[in-house]
């Protein structure tokens, strides 16, 4: 699985975006879909996605909620109890790390208030677990789908620049072929156009 940056740094976004979750809406008593919007529409959803430092590593949780609300930053006092939104944001933030996936997305298929009426029995769970509820929900495009957007190119060029057939490229981004079954040298040829590493496809 390609990941958006190293997972040294996810615990302590995991719980920044935990507390920032639990800040918008226990603390300052946003409804949820309300602070979903929010969120998703401001600079910080792509600071946590991508790790911009300044902002997820660099801001505080107060201070995040504060850009987020367009206000003045605050201090509340928050209990040591952990809460049902603060899971939520604890399993966003991994959501999207480990599927390299926008919050944009993953609403459009799992709302924050939906995440929300999971709490019980995941929250008592291994984080795997919701891993594979989301997995079930989020129709996650192939890796060979993912690498080749981000090279700008569609299907039909790919195919040209390897010499692939495009019907083959198909099959292994639609997942009716799989592509850790193919010769060595159509996914080298892959991934040598794509600029990236044979694991990174399988």
């Amino acid at each position: 699985m390609i990941h958006p940056y190293d997972d040294f740094y996810l615990s302590i976004l995991q719980n920044k975006l935990a507390e920032l979750v639990e800040l918008a809406l226990v603390y300052e008593k946003i409804e949820v879909d309300d602070f979903q919007n929010l969120f998703i529409n401001s600079i910080i959803s792509s600071a946590f996605e991508k790790n911009y430092m300044n902002y997820s590593l660099g801001k505080s949780s107060c201070e995040l909620l504060a850009i987020i609300l367009n206000k003045d930053p605050k201090e509340y006092d928050v209990s040591p109890l952990a809460t049902p939104e603060y899971w939520a944001g604890y399993v966003l933030c991994y959501i999207a790390w480990y599927f390299n996936i926008s919050f944009k997305y993953i609403f459009n298929k799992v709302s924050l208030k939906e995440l929300l009426m999971n709490y019980f029995p995941y929250h008592e769970m291994d984080i795997m677990h919701i891993v594979d509820f989301f997995k079930k929900r989020l129709n996650i495009p192939s890796k060979l789908k993912i690498m080749r957007e981000k090279k700008g190119l569609s299907q039909s060029q790919l195919a040209m620049i390897t010499n692939i057939p495009l019907r083959t490229i198909k099959s292994y981004e639609q997942k009716t072929v799989d592509i850790a079954k193919a010769q060595v040298e159509t996914v080298y040829n892959l991934a040598r156009e794509l600029g990236c590493k044979i694991e990174d496809l399988i």
